[in-house]
């Protein structure tokens, strides 16, 4: 956590362990749930995820439903500087993961000759993950 300028405390490492353990992305109420007892309130808990968001460490994504969830970097991401990657989201369990994405595939699309100017993009796929498959 020093390495994202974060201070090292008893939330930020039950909530990292969990972000760590889980190969989807999670929600509050996952997250809540998965910490035992009232070990964490939820403004903690909204505190901890925002400061990791805002650090780096972790990012949010939106369901359809637009409640947001929250995953860990992809390792390469963390150790290159890399940002992209897609987020698959199982049609059957409704689970979003996020895998890594080969952006010279995207390279070939000609967005500035366009006339389009980017501020932000998602790479979003839809199918069935290897658990409902």
């Amino acid at each position: 956590m020093h390495q994202y300028g974060l201070k090292v405390t008893n939330a930020r490492i039950k909530v990292l362990r969990i972000l760590m353990q889980s190969q989807v992305a999670l929600s509050h109420g996952d997250i809540l749930t998965r910490i035992h007892g009232n070990e964490l309130d939820k403004v903690t808990l909204y505190r901890t995820l925002s400061s990791f968001v805002n650090a780096g460490l972790a990012h949010k994504v939106a369901t359809e439903d637009r409640t947001w969830l929250h995953a860990l970097h992809l390792p390469e991401e963390r150790n290159e500087g890399v940002e992209d990657h897609a987020h698959f989201v199982c049609d059957t369990c409704e689970c979003i993961y996020c895998l890594p994405l080969v952006t010279e595939d995207m390279a070939a699309i000609p967005i500035k000759e366009s006339g389009f100017q980017i501020k932000s993009h998602e790479y979003r796929l839809r199918g069935t993950c290897p658990s409902c498959h």
